[in-house]
């Protein structure tokens, strides 16, 4: 019995220390307050609460969250992407656009002189001669002068009479020139012109007759044009011609042609053709020569009675 009483009693302090450690085994009902419960923070009877002061709430401007709208517009608003204006674009052409004319060079068959103007009133500054080229630079409102870069060195520039020009370019895209006043006359007597004429034989080809004369310049201007009549006397018949060259035949052999006659020089010219044999008439030949093409300038005349 006492042993069997131990036991029974070691027993039931078993079961008495196992009721301490095993907690209380919730009742019907008591689930969802346990639950609700332990979702509850815990906190320790020992903590001292204390409040926490509720933050101060500071505004704060982020440009990047937060946009101010001023109530009033600004003069000068920031941030502001400029926009095109209503102004039309146009297209401007680049000065690379616009073409370069070619330069116009003249050139003359047969010489003619350069003038400080556009007319036979200025003065001779220069020549341009049969095979010369010059650089034109401007035309007078006629188109009848052109304004060249002088081959000579008496002046940089002057004017050339456009009778026998020749061009490369077009002459007409050249710009007009507005020409200096046409000198007044200073009371100098003009100049004149001298020569001697001289019969230089009976010529004849083919059924045409001729007389040659030579005429020999006494003069410092050079002679550019002439013109010359011959009359037959005994048959009141008369012939006539002008030139602005100086040109001889020699019967059917050729002919012989100067351009101009300049001072100290000795030139022929064959009188108009007959068609009919005047040798053996009383014949008599009337010469004027010129300084300028055309029987313009100044020109001087002469006669000379003529036997064949």
């Amino acid at each position: 019995m006492t042993r069997s009483k131990r036991l029974v009693s070691l027993f039931a302090l078993a079961i008495t220390a196992l009721a301490c450690a095993i907690p209380d085994i919730p009742m019907p009902g008591q689930g969802a307050a346990a639950e609700t419960s332990s979702a509850a923070p815990t906190q320790s009877v020992n903590d001292t609460f204390t409040p926490t002061p509720e933050p101060t709430l500071t505004r704060t401007f982020t440009p990047t969250l937060i946009y101010l709208t001023s109530r009033f517009p600004s003069a000068t608003p920031s941030a502001i992407v400029p926009t095109q204006t209503g102004t039309p674009q146009t297209d401007t052409p680049s000065p690379a656009d616009t073409a370069t004319p070619a330069p116009v060079t003249i050139r003359v068959t047969r010489p003619t002189h350069c003038r400080a103007g556009p007319g036979k009133s200025f003065e001779i500054v220069g020549s341009l001669l049969v095979g010369m080229k010059a650089v034109a630079i401007a035309r007078d409102s006629t188109s009848r002068y052109y304004y060249i870069e002088n081959p000579y060195v008496f002046t940089d520039y002057c004017w050339v009479w456009g009778e026998y020009a020749e061009f490369e370019g077009d002459p007409l895209l050249l710009p007009a020139f507005t020409p200096p006043p046409t000198p007044t006359s200073t009371g100098t007597p003009a100049p004149t012109l001298n020569f001697k004429l001289k019969g230089s034989g009976f010529q004849s080809c083919n059924g045409a007759f001729w007389m040659n004369i030579e005429i020999t310049s006494e003069s410092q201007f050079v002679f550019e044009s002439v013109h010359v009549s011959l009359l037959d006397k005994d048959r009141n018949v008369t012939r006539a011609l002008a030139a602005n060259n100086f040109v001889a035949a020699i019967g059917c052999d050729g002919l012989s042609v100067n351009d101009m006659v300049s001072s100290g020089t000795a030139v022929l010219i064959s009188s108009a053709k007959f068609d009919y044999n005047f040798k053996g008439h009383l014949m008599r030949a009337s010469v004027t020569v010129c300084s300028k093409d055309g029987q313009q300038g100044v020109c001087a005349a002469k006669e000379i009675p003529l036997s064949p």
